[in-house]
């Protein structure tokens, strides 16, 4: 009774109380003394009982004061002694979790009676009652069981029945762990058939505000808290029970109230002008736990609303009359296209499209005139307009939807629709990138394994190389395989609850798209509002350990960098071998557009495309230092095992060259990139044995297995076991090395199969990998994996099906690569450097020769490389800038070639045929000697032979350079690759939630409204802003967060995106698409087919992504107090700075109007004083930011932790400022309108998708943290699961 003592004392002495039962009983009293010990007192005292609560007051007296009551909650009532006892009949309450209470009666019977209240008074005994009436409903009405569940007025839910169900059927599919998920579908699936989804482009049959008056008062003479809960009757022979439909907002103390909240009437959810409503008005006695009384009803027609604007009923209750209710009903009408109207409205500056911009034609002036002030439901006659969805639905799903009807300053009426959809991309993309990210660890698992078994120390790194990029690929493998069986089961966003399981940390946490269309018909304005809300882009440690996020581990990778003498040569050389399979997809590319060319002898468009070609070759002639190479390679010569012919087959195979060999089976092919760079032929096998070598599953075949299928982890994680085993041995040989015996223990480590303590060679072949979940029991026994059978399997599979004709030259679908044709195998010998180069050199001069002769353009093909070239100096790695020549020439790049067969020392020719220097030339050239352009009919024969040696030379060069990567990496230290390693798998879990909102925001913006020429004209000349809006603190695991996000968020400007055509299929479910590699990635774009413009020009652009964070919580209070939030600070004034350099090139291209100007540039100067101000919790910096975006068209989000709570209010507060500065809603109405958006609205739906209950998860404390116009209403938040 502390915290509601005077309700309580209220309700037990009001005459007007009636109780279940009163009368007299004997309650034992624990009394304290003051010089003795406590005692038990047996007191007589009244007693009442009233639901659940048994109130005892002071004495006999029935109208003493109250004394004190006992909640009868998880109680038993209990006879212990049928007999009397001494002082009377005795029963007990045992309570769960505190001590019994004693009670004595005067009679038997009057005992009785007590026993049998107190049993049925509990909250679990009435709901047991509710369920058996609903059954009996149920089974007289012969509906099934299912439907129990849906019955009745729910107002503490208030949701359709669909809603209902849905959201049910998702908490339950979220609440199972991943291995449950992939095991089977859980029973309610089967049972429960899934209603069909809202269809948001759908017309409904009417709209209806609604408002009371005269409601009646309390027995205290105080006001309700009414709300309006409408129920509907199907027609008959379908449902004979009452089911909610929708509810309004609850109003505090009022007799008349007028509800912000409308509700919609839609054919899709099987209603007709023949269905009957029940319009129930309750009075919320409690809002935490929304405990409501019945005040009255009034039933009628769907089709009697539909006919009637405005309908004034009577309500009924057992009582009599108790008030009114009126009920004001819009008819649709559907937003005219802006060409079926003169002028439409003016542009509102939230983001628009063109339908809903369009101004109604029927709309007379006759109808503009203004509503009358302050009434709701507003003037008679209002026409409902629905706004045009575009593909919206193609992008998103399972959308939420809310209705509300607003008053502006004018007396104007403001319809404002809310939608919550799910991104249909949320599974898909983390998929892709996940695909990318395992392939570039089986590049580096090829690129180790291909450097041979070492001697010495530099054996047990290299297989703790191994070991590393095998539980990467582990991990990622895993991953992939969690979210496919996640998007099979229909689940398309992650809920908030589920936010640390690593099984799905890929995934963004509750993604959603928060829609606010809203509309002024009196000042001819409509327009749209999106916003992505999305949980933190972080790695949640279900632990809740710190390790202070991706900023502190970089900077700590930073100082390990600048300690390690080779760590920059590591990172230029992984830059050089990205670089190198670059320049050679684009000259492959050229190639394959010449050989088009050449099949259709257009020789006009060949010499440009030759130029860029030997360009991009000169480039890629001066990527690599030799003396860096040659070092590489002495290394390899130096350390590496070479095994003696005759040894092969008589000596068995080390457990290097074992587990090398079953790399195979690991679906070890190259990225997409590079399957235009072998042709189909199956690799020579890596150790031959004198065994027929098997096809690999890396070479081509028509089979189309998923490379992270369970086989493919269940051998990865084996195998990883394996090489971890092998690389504690090599330690523990390493460590107690003597050095007298140092040469012979190496010796017996390179030719011993297996340690005297494991298995045999023939034991380690015929056994089969144990699945993840049982590890060997003995974990030093090395167990070896033959995977030999596996793929002797695959092989008489892939022999029973239709062998496909050889791919085509340069095809990049069909062909596939080899791990022979990109990576050195372990006993192949590297080429020289120079070698190489002067291969690439003479098949581009040969290709260049041919293409000139073919194009005519001199007398001699051959006098245009003759001309003197300067050396160009190789520096580092640096890749060298690309210059089309006027002259083509090959680069000797300062090689001595004159002892070549042939003849590239340049040399000039005069134009009288003398020779400049001693060296006679003679005209002609030998690549096209013989050649006769009157008899050459098929100009792409000729050319391919040159082509292919070209390829082939390039092929050599980028073995290589990813030799000579693997050599730098294995001389690093390992902790510093073990700490990258760490770091670069957290910034890929970030990178791929930030990716997957930034992708869904812009398929939205896409798809989801009409594209006119001015966006299109933006995203090819300056590219969309991206503001990310954080509520995170940065005070404990909310610092991680923030780090993270600020790196995620950076890491989102390195990405290209691209505009491609949507045609077919595609425009059903467009798609994006993700190709490139980690520091270079593209995103493909699907657009409508009429947003492009038709001459054929790509559309290809960078976001600028800006992130501003201000914490709100209790922690920011803390963090400021401690001063924690200097960082936060330095990043906001950064990402202002980068902000305004946007505004400036938007302004500079000439986008917007000068009114759009003049407002950002205030905007922006205003945001200058706050950051400068620092002033605690300065939430004004995030509303300036919103509104510089919206004016700039740029996207939004917003993020706290979860996106739940926190996000859940700044969404809410940025649609009311909005609605204020767009639609001219009065100031003082924004508190009401916020807290009914905030209790009632599509936020509320967010909360209970992810937890299952509607309660913010804020307490009294927290709430009185929080800034003012970031709380919740009473009774919408509560002790709930975040």
């Amino acid at each position: 009774m502390r915290f509601n003592k005077p309700e309580l004392n209220s309700l037990a002495s009001n005459p007007a109380t009636r109780f279940d039962k009163e009368g007299l009983l004997i309650i034992t009293d624990r009394q304290e003394g003051f010089l003795w010990r406590s005692s038990e007192v047996r007191v007589e005292r009244w007693c009442k009982l009233r639901g659940n609560l048994l109130f005892y007051l002071k004495d006999k007296d029935p109208k003493s004061a109250v004394a004190g009551l006992l909640v009868l909650e998880n109680c038993r009532a209990r006879i212990q002694n049928e007999d009397r006892d001494p002082d009377g009949y005795v029963f007990d309450l045992d309570f769960k979790d505190s001590t019994s209470e004693r009670f004595i009666t005067r009679s038997s019977a009057e005992r009785l009676a007590w026993v049998q209240c107190i049993e049925h008074a509990s909250s679990e005994k009435l709901n047991a009652l509710i369920r058996q009436l609903k059954d009996q409903i149920v089974s007289q009405s012969r509906q099934p069981s299912s439907g129990a569940s849906s019955m009745g007025n729910h107002i503490d839910l208030g949701m359709p029945l669909e809603q209902q169900m849905q959201e049910q059927l998702q908490l339950q599919l979220h609440s199972q762990p991943a291995e449950e998920l992939s095991v089977s579908v859980p029973v309610t699936t089967e049972v429960v058939a899934p209603f069909e989804e809202l269809d948001l482009s759908e017309l409904p049959i009417c709209e209806t505000a609604l408002s009371c008056d005269t409601l009646p008062l309390d027995t205290l003479g105080r006001p309700p808290n009414p709300q309006v809960v409408c129920s509907l009757l199907p027609s008959a022979g379908e449902d004979c029970v009452w089911r909610e439909h929708a509810r309004t907002e609850l109003q505090e103390r009022t007799r008349t109230p007028q509800f912000l909240c409308t509700m919609r009437f839609q054919r899709s959810a099987g209603l007709s002008a023949s269905t009957r409503l029940r319009f129930s008005v309750h009075d919320v006695r409690e809002r935490m736990t929304l405990t409501a009384v019945p005040l009255g009803h009034a039933e009628v027609a769907l089709g009697v609303i539909q006919d009637t604007s405005r309908l004034r009923l009577p309500l009924t209750s057992p009582r009599g009359e108790c008030g009114f209710i009126t009920l004001a009903s819009w008819s649709p009408d559907a937003a005219v296209e802006p060409g079926q109207s003169g002028h439409g409205p003016p542009r509102s500056s939230t983001q628009l499209f063109e339908g809903s911009a369009g101004a109604a034609a029927a709309t007379t002036s006759s109808r503009r005139a203004h509503r009358r002030t302050q009434s709701l439901p507003p003037k008679l006659g209002v026409r409902l307009f629905v706004p045009q969805q575009c593909g919206l639905q193609r992008v998103c799903s399972n959308p939420r939807l809310r209705t509300y009807r607003l008053h502006s300053s004018l007396g104007a009426d403001i319809s404002v629709q809310e939608t919550l959809l799910e991104s249909r991309l949320c599974c898909q993309l983390p998929q892709q990138l996940l695909s990318i990210w395992i392939q570039r660890e089986k590049e580096l698992l090829q690129e180790i394994s291909g450097m041979g078994e070492l001697s010495g120390e530099w054996r047990w790194r290299q297989m703790n190389l191994l070991e590393e990029h095998l539980r990467l690929l582990k991990d990622y493998s895993q991953a992939k395989q969690n979210i496919q069986q996640l998007a099979r089961d229909g689940v398309s966003f992650k809920r908030s609850s589920a936010k640390a399981d690593e099984a799905l940390e890929f995934l963004p946490v509750n993604l959603h798209v928060q829609r606010m269309w809203a509309q002024n018909d009196t000042l001819q304005r409509r327009g749209l509002l999106d916003v992505v809300t999305v949980g933190a882009f972080t790695r949640h440690d279900a632990k809740g350990r710190k390790c202070g996020g991706l900023i502190k581990l970089l900077q700590e990778s930073k100082s390990w960098k600048l300690e390690q003498s080779n760590a920059c040569k590591v990172q230029a050389a992984n830059d050089a071998v990205q670089a190198t399979k670059q320049l050679r997809k684009e000259i492959v590319e050229l190639m394959s557009q010449l050989l088009q060319l050449a099949s259709r002898r257009s020789s006009m468009d060949m010499m440009p495309l030759c130029n860029q070609m030997v360009a991009r070759t000169r480039t890629l002639l001066n990527l690599w230092e030799p003396s860096i190479v040659e070092e590489a390679v002495a290394f390899i010569e130096r350390h590496r095992i070479i095994e003696e012919p005759e040894n092969v087959l008589m000596e068995p195979m080390s457990p290097f060259r074992k587990i090398t060999q079953q790399l195979t089976a690991l679906e070890l092919k190259s990225p997409e990139l590079e399957d235009f760079a072998t042709p189909v032929v199956a690799p020579p096998d890596l150790w031959p044995r004198g065994q027929p070598p098997l096809m690999r599953s890396n070479s081509w075949h028509p089979s189309n297995s998923s490379p992270s299928s369970s086989l493919d982890i269940r051998a990865i994680d084996s195998l990883q076991h394996v090489v971890k085993c092998y690389n504690d041995h090599l330690r523990s040989l390493e460590q107690g090395r003597h050095p007298g015996a140092q040469a012979e223990q190496e010796e017996e480590a390179t030719y011993q199969s297996l340690p005297v303590a494991w298995q045999t060679p023939t034991e380690a072949n015929t056994s089969t990998p144990a699945p993840p979940s049982e590890p060997p029991a003995d974990l030093s026994v090395l167990q070896l994996i033959d995977l030999d059978e596996i793929g002797r399997q695959a092989q008489r599979q892939r022999q029973h099906q239709q062998q496909q004709p050889p791919a085509g030259f340069l095809d990049t679908k069909l062909m596939s690569s080899s791990p022979s044709a990109n990576y050195y195998r372990p006993t192949e010998e590297p080429e020289p450097l120079d070698l190489t180069q002067l291969n690439i050199e003479a098949s581009v001069m040969c290709l260049v020769s041919k293409l000139k002769f073919f194009c005519g353009r001199c007398d001699s093909p051959a006098i245009r490389l003759r001309h003197p070239k300067v050396p160009i100096k190789r520096e580092g790695f640096a890749v060298a800038p690309q210059q089309t020549p006027d002259v083509i020439a090959a680069s000797a790049a300062g090689k001595q070639a004159a002892n070549l067969a042939l003849d590239l020392k340049p040399q000039t020719v005069g134009s009288g045929g003398s020779t400049v220097g001693s060296v006679v030339v003679k005209k002609g050239n030998k690549f096209t000697d013989g050649l006769d352009l009157s008899m050459t009919t098929d100009w792409a024969a000729e050319l391919r032979p040159s082509m292919r040696k070209l390829r082939h030379a390039m092929d050599r060069l980028l073995k290589t350079a990813r030799l000579m990567h693997s050599v730098q990496r294995l001389q690093q230290d390992m902790r510093c690759n073990r700490l990258q390693a760490s770091i670069m798998y957290r910034r890929d879990v970030c990178f791929s939630q930030a990716l997957t909102a930034l992708v869904s925001s812009l398929m939205l913006r896409l798809w989801g409204s009409e594209l006119d020429m001015g966006y299109l004209v933006m995203l090819r000349d300056l590219g969309p802003l991206a503001y990310f809006e954080g509520l995170l603190t940065l005070y404990g695991n909310e610092a991680d967060m923030w780090s993270d996000m600020c790196i995620a968020i950076e890491d989102l400007s390195a990405v290209s995106f691209q505009l491609v055509r949507a045609q077919g299929e595609v425009a059903q479910t467009p798609t994006p698409r993700i190709t490139g590699s980690r520091q270079a990635l593209e995103v493909q774009l699907p657009v409508p087919e009429h947003s492009l413009p038709g001459n054929g020009t790509s559309i290809t652009f960078k976001i600028t992504p800006v992130f501003f964070n201000i914490g709100i919580n209790e922690k920011a209070s803390f963090a400021e107090t401690l001063g924690q939030t200097k960082e936060q600070h330095r990043s906001n004034w950064d990402n202002y700075l980068r902000l305004s350099q946007y505004f400036g090139r938007y302004r500079k291209l000439g986008l917007g109007s000068v009114d759009t100007g003049e407002s950002l540039q205030s905007l922006l100067g205003f945001m200058e004083q706050q950051l400068r101000a620092n002033v605690s919790k300065n939430v004004k910096i995030l509303h300036l930011a919103e509104d510089a975006c919206r004016l700039m068209d740029g996207l939004r989000f917003t993020s706290c932790k979860s996106a739940k709570d926190r996000t859940g209010m700044a969404v809410t507060l940025e649609q009311c400022r909005v609605l204020v500065r767009e639609f001219q809603l009065p100031a003082k109405h924004v508190p009401y309108a916020l807290s009914t958006m905030r209790s009632e609205g599509t936020r509320m739906d967010n909360v209970l998708k992810n937890i299952g209950k509607r309660k913010y998860a804020f307490n009294r404390t927290q709430v009185s943290f929080l800034p003012a116009m970031y709380r919740p209403p009473v009774g919408s938040y509560g002790k709930a699961q975040t």
